[in-house]
Formats: structure tokens, sequence, C-alpha cells
């Protein structure tokens, strides 16, 4: 650490005793300060000083203790901060370290704590210190431009990056960065980080900690500290792919991207995220990118503790990218001391393109996919279609298609029988390239059961578990086989799984709730409701409404479903049909007529008298039913659906069988 008193030498010439007494007083304060943090003094030379610290992070939190004293006394203090290797000679200390850590103390302004990347990797998964990138920059007698970060913390100046002065290059060479000029800086050219703050070293890189026996852990969205205007999706890409490769390790249960990606710019700490998430490791990081070069910083902690058991900096270019995720998953299980079998080493090793612009399209189609509406899948089929242009082996491509243009068939009116024909096609390319991705069997499963060829649906599926024991969309589909087959202990069983993958996604807890109610058990899906408003601030009062609406139905309690339903059928008047049943169980016969008269002023489809029929048989009106189900009124045979227990006791009626042939239904 670098300090010196901004203004100094004119203020002796000022004022010398005034000088002599600022400075007595910066030395003080710097002189206890330093000792509450574990810090060494080396040198005072005139205004400035030069000290030691044993770990990056007590020194940032001296500095930023020193400057808020400073401010207060009013004493315009510079601060600049930088680890890496220092020796001592007969003159005192040298080293790269040393020097830089001068440079980035001249441009700070009064108030300010400037800190270099390196200091920036060790001290980002401490969220108590918050930091803000300023710029790379070209230092004199520094070889490689210097990425500064500015620490934010309340009270402290955040100096203005373009209006920053200091011992740079020459004027032309350190004038403000466009993005194109930012392409060129050569960021990732090897430091020597062995650092002389050997506390800092054995904190990081060295020291095992005691690893938990709870293999569970949650990848968070990394940061980006990049400016190119295409870093975002890497980022994503990054995470989404690391979360992918430790998905397949059988002895980790991992979450899954889409409760994760909520926490993409959080301000919440380790130990928080990790006790919504319910699991025990964290795994963050950071990507920079210029250009085609590609600097990553991974950490994995111990939630309970917030304490480091493995980190590591990866400097490649763009094309190694999938090459850093294999090493990070590698790393993370031996950290943990996972076992890895060999089929599991060798899908790390996979690489899925050789094309990064493939890559970047194949990382669009998934963000477009993943936003589940008309417009989006189609156009993820477009993105994936682009990539396999590029590269005609990308098989994760054409099994993201297969699944894209299955999902048209819920969220575009696609013909199913046409869906299925272009889904298969697109399958059985990506199974040919490569049999072991998890989205393949998924995706086969799904049309299995589609065409409910049930028994090729289980192995699908088994197959698709067996290959990425976390894959959520794997366990979701699973458990729509077993309600298919109605085994639906079995489908509980899978959804629960799924929930406590995927704990933040609405979808995933609506059907593990819809599991919950077909299993009878009431109180939990009450409680999973509950967690639902209390996990989601902006939940849709609608989707809520009709949470407890399929509650009180199932269970039954059709008092309690009186309030939803009215809530319902105001923006959706088909729920009218189910808010008269309701009436007409609870004895409310004024209130059931004039629901029906509601039916018959609000609903316009073809479904109306298949409605009304609905609430007169909650009256047990059987003549009125069996009127308005009459061919001559009624095209519908929903009320012959063995899921619908509206018409339970017509179906007892002997004038039921008659009505079943009037509408062809053997």
């Amino acid at each position: 650490m670098f300090t010196d008193i901004k203004g100094y030498t004119a203020l002796m010439h000022e004022d010398e005793k005034k000088a002599f007494e600022l400075r007595n007083r910066h030395r003080d304060t710097f002189q206890r300060t330093t000792e509450l943090y574990n810090g060494e003094i080396l040198q005072y030379f005139g205004d400035g000083t030069l000290s030691i610290f044993r770990s990056t992070v007590e020194a940032v939190e001296c500095a930023t203790e020193m400057q808020k004293v400073f401010l207060t006394e009013l004493i315009p203090v510079r601060i600049g901060i930088h680890v890496g290797d220092i020796m001592y000679s007969h003159d005192g200390i040298v080293g790269d370290a040393v020097n830089i850590a001068a440079r980035i103390e001249s441009c700070a302004d009064a108030g300010s704590v400037l800190i270099s990347d390196k200091v920036h990797d060790h001290i980002r998964s401490h969220r108590h210190i918050k930091t803000q990138f300023l710029d790379a920059y070209e230092f004199k007698n520094v070889d490689e431009a210097i990425p500064i970060f500015a620490i934010s913390n309340e009270g402290l100046v955040i100096p203005n990056a373009q209006e920053l002065k200091g011992k740079f290059k020459e004027e032309s060479q350190r004038k403000w960065k466009n993005k194109s000029s930012k392409k060129s800086v050569l960021l990732f050219s090897v430091f020597l980080i062995i650092t002389a703050l050997v506390f800092t070293y054995f904190q990081f890189f060295n020291v095992k900690k005691p690893i938990i026996d709870d293999y569970s852990i949650a990848v968070l969205p990394f940061d980006n500290l990049s400016t190119d205007d295409d870093a975002e999706i890497f980022r994503d890409g990054m995470t989404e792919d690391i979360l992918t490769n430790l998905s397949k390790l059988k002895g980790l249960h991992v979450i899954s991207r889409t409760s994760v990606m909520q926490y993409k710019e959080t301000k919440k700490t380790i130990p928080e995220i990790a006790k919504e998430l319910g699991v025990a490791y964290i795994l963050e990081g950071s990507i920079r990118k210029y250009g085609d070069k590609i600097r990553v910083s991974a950490q994995l902690i111990e939630a309970s503790s917030d304490e480091h058991i493995w980190a590591n900096n990866y400097d490649k270019t763009l094309i190694d990218i999938f090459k850093i995720q294999s090493e990070v998953s590698k790393q993370i299980a031996d950290a943990l001391h996972l076992s890895i079998s060999y089929e599991e080493k060798q899908n790390f090793d996979v690489i899925p393109t050789q094309n990064i612009d493939a890559y970047k399209l194949f990382l669009k189609g998934r963000q477009e996919a993943d936003k589940r509406n008309t417009e989006s899948i189609a156009q993820s089929i477009e993105f994936y279609e682009k990539a396999i242009a590029i590269d005609s082996n990308y098989a994760e491509a054409y099994a993201e298609i297969a699944n894209s243009i299955f999902l048209q068939t819920y969220y575009g009116n696609a013909d199913p029988q046409k869906a299925t024909e272009r889904s298969q096609f697109y399958l059985d390319k990506a199974e040919a390239l490569n049999n072991n991705i998890s989205r393949v069997h998924t995706v086969k499963g799904l049309l299995y059961n589609h065409s409910k060829e049930f028994n090729k649906a289980k192995v699908a599926f088994e197959k698709a578990i067996a290959l990425s024991p976390n894959d959520v969309t794997a366990r979701h589909q699973y458990a729509t086989y077993f309600f298919y087959i109605e085994e639906y202990d079995k489908q509980l069983e899978q959804t629960e799984i799924a929930y406590s993958l995927d704990p933040l996604s609405f979808a995933t807890a609506s059907s593990y709730f819809s599991a919950l109610t077909t299993n009878n058990k009431y109180e939990e899906a009450e409680k999973l409701i509950k967690d639902i408003v209390a996990n989601n601030t902006e939940s849709d009062p609608f989707i809520i409404n009709r949470l407890y609406m399929r509650l009180y139905m199932a269970s039954p309690d059709y008092k309690k479903a009186i309030e939803p339903l009215k809530y319902l059928a105001k923006q959706d008047p088909s729920y009218y049909r189910i808010l008269g049943y309701s009436y007409g169980q609870l004895g409310d016969t004024v209130s059931a007529y004039r629901t029906i008269d509601s039916i018959k002023k609000l609903d316009k489809t073809r479904l109306l008298n298949h409605r009304v029929a609905v609430v007169f048989a909650s009256l047990n009106k059987n003549d009125s039913v069996f009127y308005y189900l009459d061919t001559a009124r009624n095209k519908s045979q929903l009320f012959n659906n063995s899921r619908l227990y509206y018409f339970d006791d017509v179906k007892k009626d002997s004038r039921y069988k008659k009505l079943l042939e009037s509408h062809g239904i053997e």
C-alpha cells in the first residue's frame, strides 16, 4: 500500500508549520490503523508511506477505514494498493509490486482508494467491500496495461475515469480508451503473482479447508468486468456451462441456472444466498474479455464460514473458453474430494464446437428459448440454425432445435404431428454426433410421452438422468411420464427433486405443487404456495389465486375456494363454471343460478353450454345437465374426461349411456 498527501509540496512552500502538522496527524492515524489491521509500515518518505499486509482484504479494509478518518479530519490522502512480489535489499524493498502500487497511488484523488485487478480478484467475494471498475491504464515502466478499480464504499471518493492524472505513459498512449482501443490492450500476460504476503497465499491457494459432508453447490452468475459489446453473453455462457458440467456429477447436488440467474448483480452475502438455495458451497467468479483474449477468475467458497477453499485465474484466448470450463469443473471436484468416474472425466473434455461464432449464436438461442413465448421460441430456432450453418457437427445445437420445435406445440399452436417429425429429424442428427447429451434423451422422452409410447419414454428419461442427475428439465418430464401412467407417488418424488434443484423457479414450484395435490398432501401444498409468494416479491396475483383455487378444489374445501375463484372469474370468465360448481356444493342455490346467468352473458365460446351443465351438475339438476350436454347444444366431449369429477354423479344416470352414443363415444 502506497499513500501520500495530495498537494503537500505546495503546502510546504506556503506554510511549512501547517504542512508538518498535517503530516504528523496523517502518520498518527496511519500508524494506529495499520496496526489494527495487521499491517507493517516499511517506510516513511516525506508525506508518503509504504506498508505491507498479511492479506489483501485487511489491506483494503485498513485503507477504507483510514480514508474515512482522513476525510473527517480534512487530510487529502491518496491510496493505491497492489499485490505481488517484493524483495528486500540493502537499499530497502524493490520489485514490480512496489512500482505498480506507487503508479496506482499516483493517479488517485484525495479521499479515494484505488486497487489493481489482482487485488480485486482477492476481495471480490467479500460483499461488504464495494468496487467500481474505472478502466485499464498504461503506466510508465510497466509493460502491460493494468485494470484499475476504485473502492466505492459509502463516503469514499470515486475518481472520474476520464480525468485521472498520474504516472502514465505519454499522453497519446494513455488517453481515454474507446471500446475498439480497449480490445487491443494486452491484459492477459502472466504476472508473477507469487505473493510475499505468505498469509494471502495460504489463505487462497494452498490451505486445505475441512470439507463439509454436504455436496451441494450453486454457481453464481460470473461478474462481467469487460467493456466489449458481446461480453455479457459470454459471461452467462461461462456460468451456465460450468453449471452444466457440474450437473453431470452423480455425487454433487447442483442448483439450476433458472434459480442462480436471479442473483445477477445481487448485493446479498454468500451465506445469505447459500441459505436461500440450501447449499453448502458457492462458486463465483468474474470474466474479462478484451478482443479475442479472456481472463476468468473463479473462487469456491464454503458458505457457512464464507471462507475460500479454492481459487484460480485463467488467462486464455476466447477459443479456449471450453477448456477453462472443463478445468474449473475438474478442480472443483478435486477441491471437494469428489470421486469422478472415467466416463465423467471424458464428458468434461468434450469440446462442443471449435467455432466461437457458432457458440455465441447457440448462447443467444438458449437465452431466447428460456423466455418461453411464441416469438422467443421461434427466434431460438433461427439462432440454432445459424449456429449449425457455421458448424454442422454442433450436436448440442441440433438437440436444442429439436426441443424448441416441439415447444412450439405449447407456445405457438404448431401441429403436434408435424412438430414431432421435425423434432425427430434434428434429434437423429444430434444423437449420431454425440449420444451422451442429456437433452437428446429428454426430448426423446418428451416425444414418446406425446405418442403414448411410455416404455420407450421411461428408457429415454432414465438415460437422460444417468447422464446428468441434476438436469431439472429431465426431472420435470420424467414426473410427467409418471403422471401419465398414474404412478403419482413417483411423480411426487421427481418433482421434489426438481424443486430442490430449482427452488426459485415458479414453473418448478408449480409442478411440485401439482404433484402434492395429486398425492393429497394439502398442508404441504398450502405451505408451498406461501413459500412461492415469499420468494417472489412480484408474484402474479392471478397465478397465486389459481394455485389456491386448485388446492381448495382438490381438498375439497369449497368455502375457501370461493374468494380465489371470484378473483379468477373477473379476469377470465371460464372460471365462472368452477365458481358456480362450488356454490352448488355449498348449497348456495341463489349464487349458483346467478353464476349461470354470468356464464350465459359473458361466455362466447363453444363450451358455453358445457360450462352451464357443470353448474347444474353441482345442484343435482340432471334434467338440465342432459339438456345442455345434448348434441343439439353442445359439441364438446369434454364432459367424458375421466379426470373431471363434475359429472361423476351424472354418469350413474341411465341416460348417460345414450348421451355417449349420441356424441359417438364408445
